[in-house]
């Protein structure tokens, strides 16, 4: 049976606004295959994964434009993805603080494999996208739910927010009701898990996690994500001494802007 497709075209059109149009086209009579032809254009319009570095990661329709837009574009978490091609080398154990959607995790897996790697992720919600993304590359990487602090605690207080990836240990703008989450003693995960290659990436907690480490142990290299707006210049400044007088110095070569690379002297 013929399906009727009326798109009312006026002008010439892009092809995103083209399927986009296409996907809310009107049908006469009973064609059993519009829907599905509905569902294959909504999905060109609003893929559902994107591929970055060899590794696919779902696109939620919950995910914010700004992530999406970068994961559409290549640019999600590219830096960081170029410092773990630098720095990581097949023998080391890559912890990864502040998964969330899991890529850094999974570009270090391809390169040390699951075994020797491990995420931890607060916000339950970016935990969950995490382990769909490990599942759906058909990877079993580690994921450890809570909130990494230095030393052994109770719960902690957690914001998450509408914005991925700007859901914190402190109350922000976009946050939604605080949950309690577990804490995760960093210090003896360091320990057990004989890290090697660290990266921080926690929205402003990293003064507080690092600046609270005595003996990094096997840490050869912490990569820093240092969110100097929400900890402020002193503190910013603090943390880059303590980490110098527990043994690192700048790897000046792999610094980008506030993706900081410190490495043992």
């Amino acid at each position: 049976m013929m399906v009727r497709v009326s798109l009312e075209v006026g002008k010439p059109l892009r092809p995103r606004e083209f399927m986009s149009r296409l996907a809310s086209l009107s049908c006469e009579g009973q064609a059993p295959r519009a829907p599905r032809l509905r569902a294959l254009c909504r999905r060109l319009v609003s893929p559902r994964r994107a591929w970055l570095h060899g590794v696919a990661v779902g696109v939620p329709r919950a995910l914010d434009a700004p992530t999406k837009r970068a994961l559409f574009a290549g640019t999600y978490e590219q830096t960081k993805i170029a410092q773990l091609r630098t720095k990581v080398e097949p023998n080391d154990v890559f912890i990864d603080l502040g998964a969330g959607l899991g890529l850094t995790a999974l570009f270090a897996a391809t390169m040390v494999g699951d075994g020797k790697v491990v995420a931890v992720e607060a916000d339950p919600r970016a935990a969950a996208m995490a382990r769909a993304n490990f599942a759906l590359n058909g990877r079993e990487i580690e994921l450890l739910e809570g909130a990494v602090v230095a030393g052994e605690g109770a719960d902690v207080e957690f914001f998450p927010n509408d914005a991925f990836g700007a859901s914190a240990c402190f109350p922000r703008a976009g946050g939604i009701e605080a949950i309690r989450v577990p804490s995760i003693d960093l210090g003896r995960l360091l320990v057990e898990r004989r890290a090697t290659v660290v990266n921080v990436d926690v929205e402003g907690a990293e003064h507080g996690i690092l600046a609270g480490i005595e003996d990094f142990a096997d840490v050869r290299v912490l990569l820093v994500r240092i969110h100097e707006q929400a900890i402020g210049y002193p503190r910013s400044v603090a943390l880059v001494r303590w980490l110098f007088d527990h043994g690192f110095a700048f790897d000046l070569a792999g610094c980008s802007g506030r993706q900081m690379v410190f490495a043992k002297a």
